[in-house]
Formats: C-alpha cells, sequence, structure tokens
C-alpha cells in the first residue's frame, strides 16, 4: 500500500516533530492507530503494524475564541515551530516537506522532477473552526468535530509516553468513529483500504474489549450510520485489506461484524 521508505520517512520526521512541540501532543490518523496497535501486531505477525503516510496532529479551539486567543492558541504555536524552527513550507493545513525518494533528503532543488519526490505533510486538524479563523490564521483548517470529545472528557483518551514526551491518543471507540465517518467518502483505494486495515487493527489488535464495542460507540455514532458504512465495502476492498494485514477477507468481515 505505501512504500517502506515512505512510512520511515514519516516516522522520523513525526519524531522530530514530537520532539519540539509543546505537550501533550495530540496523535490523530494512521499513527495514533499504530501506537494503539503495534505492540500486539508486532507480538503476533512478528513485524510492525503499517505506518503512515502523514502525520495528523489534533488541536481544541473554542468556538468563540477571540483574535487574541487565537494568536496564542496551541495550534498557532504548533505552526510557528514547524515552519520557523523545522523548516515545513507552510501551504494552509498541511505544512510540507519535499523529499527525495531514493536519498531520503529534503530536496530545495525545483528542477528535481516531481516523481522523484515524495511530499511529506503534517495535517492540523481541529476541533471547532471559529468565525474569524481564516481571518487571523489565512487558511481553512480541517475540522473533525468528534475531536472535541478527546479534549472535553479525560474518560475519552490515554496518555503514553513516546520519544520521552507526554501524548494524547484518543481511545480506539473514538477513532473508530472517526474512521467510521471518512470511509465511505474516500475517493483514494489507497486510503479506503487504509482505513478498513486501521478499523480492523483498532477491534483486534489493541486494548479494546471487542465485547464491549458496540456500546462504547453508541456514545458517539449510531448504528444505523455504522452499517451504511460497511454497506460502501466491497469484497475486494476486504481482499485488499486481507494482504496488507495478513489475514483473509473473512477474518477481516467477522471482526468488523462486531460493531454492529
Amino acid at each position: 500500500m505505501y512504500f517502506e521508505f515512505e512510512t520511515n520517512i514519516s516516522y522520523k520526521y513525526l519524531k522530530e516533530v514530537i520532539l519540539n512541540l509543546e505537550e501533550p501532543v495530540c496523535i490523530l490518523g494512521g499513527w495514533a492507530v499504530f501506537f494503539h496497535a503495534n505492540k500486539n501486531f508486532q507480538k503476533a505477525q512478528g513485524r510492525f503494524y503499517l505506518g503512515s503516510r502523514d502525520i495528523d496532529l489534533g488541536f481544541h479551539i473554542k468556538r468563540e475564541s477571540t483574535k487574541e486567543e487565537l494568536k496564542e492558541s496551541a495550534l498557532t504555536q504548533s505552526i510557528e515551530v514547524l515552519t520557523r524552527k523545522l523548516k515545513f513550507k507552510p501551504q494552509g493545513f498541511r505544512p510540507l516537506k519535499d523529499i527525495h525518494t531514493e536519498t531520503s533528503e529534503e530536496v530545495f532543488d525545483k528542477k528535481v522532477p516531481a516523481h522523484f519526490i515524495f511530499p511529506m505533510y503534517v495535517d492540523l486538524i481541529v476541533d471547532n473552526i471559529p468565525k474569524n479563523f481564516k481571518t487571523q490564521l489565512g487558511f481553512d483548517p480541517i475540522d473533525e468535530p468528534l475531536l472535541k470529545y478527546a479534549f472535553e472528557n479525560p474518560n475519552n483518551v490515554i496518555n503514553i509516553k513516546e520519544f520521552n514526551k507526554k501524548l494524547l491518543l484518543p481511545k480506539p471507540e473514538l477513532i473508530l468513529t472517526m474512521k467510521r465517518n471518512s470511509l465511505p467518502n474516500r475517493d483514494k483505494d489507497h486510503k479506503r483500504i487504509k482505513d478498513i486495515c486501521d478499523t480492523f487493527a483498532l477491534l483486534w489488535y489493541s486494548d479494546l474489549e471487542l465485547h464491549k464495542i458496540k456500546e462504547k460507540l453508541q456514545k458517539f455514532t449510531t448504528n444505523r450510520s455504522i452499517k451504511q458504512c460497511l454497506k460502501s465495502l466491497t469484497d475486494e476492498d476486504y481482499k485488499k485489506a486481507g494482504l496488507q494485514l495478513g489475514h483473509t477477507e473473512e477474518e477481516i468481515k467477522k471482526v468488523m461484524s462486531h460493531i454492529t
């Protein structure tokens, strides 16, 4: 699904980003799934769980934030660190580094052909978008309304230490709900398959109690919505995910049926 050098580069910069941001750092997306599932996955299969190409970071923004509050927010401070200290190129909600696919070094020469460049993105995701957000920060952010549950209730997150820094991880059931929302709308095949892999990994390889998952998901979504999501998946989707996970199509379907 992803080339090994892509996930290796992403992991390298994940570490660099975490080490330079103020803790706790809220990790979302593929790397959040990795931290939840990798220990058990590695024990069972003798290899690391699938990494991620991008780095997804979550931030709390008050819906009625003032100009001064936005200026002093963790999001604004993190953008400063990413673009000024770590030299990511400002790209709105997706600060970027161009990395050479053969040398794994940062690309500064504009003459390097595009097929030799791997775009290393950091996606900045917020729970609320104040009306004055774009005026103050100059771009429209990615918003994930479910993220508010992570910041409003400590029971919806776990704290871990990684790279000697405190990380904030939404619990598996909350990430599963985020995946449920994104999966049916994926227009890129590799992202769709990765979402299926991540859903299975959270169900089977995290410390989530599978027999309680339906009850836990009801806090964030409805059974009907989950069923609609699963209906959007094809046998070919499950087959492709199985090739990545080392599980059969039938095993993935059986485990994922628990969420309904």
